[in-house]
């Protein structure tokens, strides 16, 4: 698949929010609205382009990214 403008814009948006959110508190983006190659290949350009601090996890429900560790 590829880059999907609708999946970034929820992204950067989600990582305005980031560093409001609590200490103790989940600080992932999943989005299973979207395809799972979009959300890989969106959120690598993100990422590689500087507009987000974050990486790419996958776990039992699928890939999300982490903002924190």
């Amino acid at each position: 698949m590829s880059y999907n403008q609708e999946l970034a814009y929820k992204i950067l948006e989600f990582a305005k929010l980031e560093p409001t959110v609590p200490v103790g508190i989940a600080h992932d983006f999943r989005s299973s609205d979207f395809d799972e190659d979009d959300f890989k290949d969106t959120a690598k350009q993100l990422i590689s382009s500087g507009q987000i601090t974050a990486y790419i996890q996958e776990d039992y429900a699928g890939l999300f990214l982490a903002f924190r560790n």
